[in-house]
């Protein structure tokens, strides 16, 4: 993996974020979850190394979500956080927002609902909502965290990640060792944090949102992903009018980010924007 020269802070309305790059455009990452703080050093790059094409003509932010959340805080509360933080940041426009898994979910509300701050929004690994065992696993990995039992939660993360195997098998092992470093409570409202987001996830249902979209969106997923598997993706994309479907064989939620069309299919679809906007 490249070095990048990573820094990571806190913006003055609670939310985290890690930055890098040195373009003059602004790439925004609505990440995963549930669980609002920032992986450090290989587990950041190993969710983000596949953007690395873009440093130097953007300046890519990664964003978890506000921290110090509510009882019943929603995914469309997070929406509004994020247009608070461009409006506040970045005057109120960015030129791409991507958002992964989690972050998809609260990005479908934002691209309804904040049409001129952005001028491209990619959906990776995500739909209007969950699957069932998707909300179930992610329930019981923020629940363990919300006890403190890391290593439940790892572990709980893995079954779901991948299918049985090997790569099941070490990735369990793995994370029992790892998960008490993996998963750091940076502040105080973590643990209750990651689990407003777990029953804020499990409630969500954006597909009115879909269909009031009217900028294009690009959708990428797997078709073996249990959280959002290929009849969620393919009823999301048809919610929006101006949807882009790129379906990939065989991927998952744990390997979509290594696939090798990645990155050219982002740029194939900004590259038609641009013109398009010409």
């Amino acid at each position: 993996m490249v070095k990048m020269n990573i820094e990571y802070g806190l913006f003055p309305n609670q939310i985290p974020y890690a930055q890098w790059g040195r373009g003059e455009k602004i790439m925004l990452i609505f990440s995963g979850g549930p669980g609002n703080t920032i992986p450090r050093g290989w587990g950041l790059r190993f969710m983000t190394n596949a953007f690395d094409r873009f440093t130097e003509d953007y300046t890519i932010y990664y964003l978890s979500r506000k921290q110090g959340q509510t009882k019943g805080y929603s995914t469309r509360d997070m929406s509004d956080d994020y247009a608070k933080l461009i409006e506040e940041e970045f005057n109120s426009s960015v030129d791409i927002i991507i958002g992964m898994s989690y972050g998809g979910l609260i990005a479908g509300h934002f691209a309804a609902d904040y049409p001129n701050y952005f001028r491209h929004i990619i959906l990776l690994m995500s739909a209007h909502k969950m699957s069932d065992i998707g909300k179930e696993v992610d329930y019981t990995f923020a629940r363990y965290l919300s006890e403190g039992k890391k290593r439940k939660a790892g572990v709980a993360m893995m079954q779901a990640l991948y299918p049985k195997g090997v790569t099941r098998t070490l990735s369990k092992l793995i994370m029992w060792v790892i998960g008490p470093v993996l998963f750091k409570e940076e502040h105080p409202s973590y643990r209750s944090d990651v689990l407003i987001e777990a029953e804020a996830e499990c409630a969500h249902d954006a597909s009115e949102s879909f269909r009031k979209i009217e900028n294009p969106v690009l959708i990428i997923a797997g078709t073996n992903d249990i959280y959002f598997p290929k009849p969620l993706v393919e009823e999301a994309a048809h919610l929006i009018d101006n949807a882009v479907l790129n379906l990939y064989e065989g991927r998952g939620h744990g390997d979509l980010m290594r696939d090798k069309r990645l990155i050219p299919d982002i740029l194939s679809f900004i590259g038609k924007r641009f013109k398009d906007q010409e």
